[in-house]
């Protein structure tokens, strides 16, 4: 059982030499992935050029209470995520790169929590496995590379967890404070999203209660309150200033999101997207719970948390992949024991199923890979996508060698695992230097800032045009960013009724509409579809005076 004089054991452990190195190993392992062409490859629309165009407007207005978006006060989310992306904006300069900073600084301080909180809960080794894993996984690998808030979330929940786990330690109580303090970053950030991994914590907070004493901690308490109250302070004023705008916004979208399926993707949906994002890291998790089950280790809180968060995810009717990322740590961890539970105890049939299965995947996609090459209409865009299976393939199909070897060769058991987690390491590293992997919206991006300035002032204010359909709120809001000076939101109708503005980006939708209106405009380019227009010079009359 999790006692706490083990509890206590390991909270003593004090930090080697040996665990700083493999802290700044970790981080030069984890970087390569998130920021290697982070500044080359263009935003995506929703959300991430959301939160940077509130951040340059933020900037550029000096206005940093209330996010908005051309004018226009924007309180889906809360301030912290467009806060952060401002002031690398203000350290760094406006571009993709330091857009992205944040979310990557998260990704790669969220391994190093990993490693910090397994450290504790499984020990160095299995903890430096499951660090090693997690920025494998898709879900970790890919949104930490982009300007969103959920590594960012998941990180702060860590860092509240570390908090949590430190505090058991005598003369360190009043790091408990840490966990309110993370909630309260949280709700700035994510608003009741936060709420969630709050309530999958309780389970150990309240079960192992007897051994850590933390719900007997003020501390606690204390941190909980002036983390609210952070939020508070910045609901009050917000309100204080836009009235009951920022409640109809804030949590009228919240109670949307419970409320209405945006994205019908069924009830099974987690069901199968996680296996396939985290793969096969899932299934090796699984085989960690039953390693602790029968190493008698009845750590709670390692797989409690995740059930318990994935559980209350399944509730919302709103089912997203980002979601599942705060579960990704703790899915790391225990492949990082599944994979130490195999080798540490001689598992034969364990490690030969593994092996196996890995070995299988392996070869299917070496064979894959050529089939696909001769026949690219099998599978649309494929192509793009082969040398990284075939990366994969090669590397997976060491996993069974490594195991037949294990008696002759004292090197196996390295060089199976380097195979295991190495195969989707080099194969995403293969896709950051290869396929510019997230590159949404180049032909945007190369003409605000290579073509512009041979129509139009670039600072000339340019309004945004279009008639608030779905299909094209990401190619709108992509644009905007990519517009050295938007000006306003517009429709077709807007365009008729408005004589300020001078140029227009125009929807293809909204072409069409000013067209059929006899909207007079001149055309000076075409872009993905958009049209960039002026309003036409009218012509003197003669004797009018000049």
């Amino acid at each position: 059982m999790e006692s706490p004089e083990a509890m206590l054991q390991s909270s003593k452990r004090a930090p080697s030499f040996a665990d700083v190195l493999t802290s700044l190993g970790l981080m030069v392992y984890t970087a390569p992935l998130l920021l290697l062409h982070a500044g080359r490859q263009s935003l995506i629309g929703t959300d991430e050029g959301y939160y940077a165009q509130m951040a340059r407007g933020m900037i550029r207005s000096g206005q940093w209470l209330a996010p908005s978006f051309l004018g226009e006060p924007w309180f889906e989310k809360p301030p912290l995520n467009p806060w952060l992306i401002a002031a690398s904006f203000q350290t760094f300069g406006i571009s993709e790169w330091s857009a992205r900073l944040p979310s990557v600084i998260a990704g790669v301080v969220g391994v190093l929590l990993t490693y910090w909180i397994g450290r504790k809960l499984v020990g160095p080794r299995r903890a430096l496995l499951g660090a090693l894993v997690l920025p494998t996984m898709y879900l970790w690998f890919f949104y930490g590379r982009v300007a969103v808030t959920d590594v960012i979330l998941t990180t702060l929940e860590l860092a509240g967890l570390g908090c949590l786990l430190l505090a058991v330690r005598p003369g360190w109580r009043a790091l408990a404070a840490g966990w309110g303090i993370a909630i309260g970053l949280g709700l700035l950030l994510k608003t009741t999203m936060i709420l969630l991994p709050a309530v999958a914590t309780l389970p150990w907070l309240i079960w192992r209660n007897r051994e850590h004493r933390l719900l007997t901690n003020p501390y606690l308490y204390a941190g909980l309150a002036a983390g609210v109250g952070l939020f508070g302070s910045w609901y009050a004023t917000a309100t204080n200033v836009y009235g009951a705008l920022v409640y109809e916004q804030l949590f009228g979208h919240l109670f949307k999101l419970g409320n209405k399926e945006f994205h019908p993707v069924g009830p099974f949906y987690y069901f199968w997207n996680l296996p396939a994002n985290t793969f096969p890291w899932t299934f090796l998790a699984l085989g960690g719970v039953w390693a602790l089950q029968r190493e008698k280790k009845a750590l709670l809180l390692l797989w409690s948390y995740p059930l318990m968060l994935l559980s209350l995810l399944q509730l919302f009717s709103t089912k997203e992949p980002y979601y599942l990322i705060q579960a990704c740590p703790f899915i790391a961890l225990l492949a990082g024991v599944w994979i130490d539970h195999c080798w540490q105890r001689r598992r034969e049939y364990s490690l030969a199923a593994t092996s196996f299965l890995v070995g299988l995947v392996g070869l299917l996609l070496v064979i894959a890979t050529p089939l696909l090459a001769f026949n690219p209409t099998w599978v649309d865009g494929v192509q793009l996508y082969l040398p990284l299976g075939l990366a994969l393939g090669i590397l997976w199909l060491g996993v069974p060698v490594f195991f037949q070897v294990r008696r002759s060769l004292p090197a196996s058991q390295t060089l199976w695992t380097v195979s295991l987690i190495g195969g989707p390491y080099f194969a995403l590293l293969l896709a950051v230097l290869t396929t510019f992997l997230g590159d949404f919206y180049p032909d945007f991006k190369a003409f605000c800032q290579q073509r512009l300035a041979s129509y139009i002032d670039p600072n000339a204010p340019i309004a945004m045009v279009y008639e608030k359909n779905g299909e094209r709120v990401s190619e709108f809001i992509a644009l905007t960013f990519y517009t050295p000076n938007p000006s306003v939101q517009l429709d077709a109708a807007g365009v008729s009724a408005d004589d300020t503005q001078r140029h227009w980006w125009l929807s293809p939708e909204s072409r069409q509409l000013l067209d059929k209106s006899g909207f007079a405009y001149k055309l000076l380019a075409e872009v993905f579809g958009w049209t960039l227009a002026r309003r036409p010079v009218q012509e003197r009359s003669i004797g009018e005076p000049g």
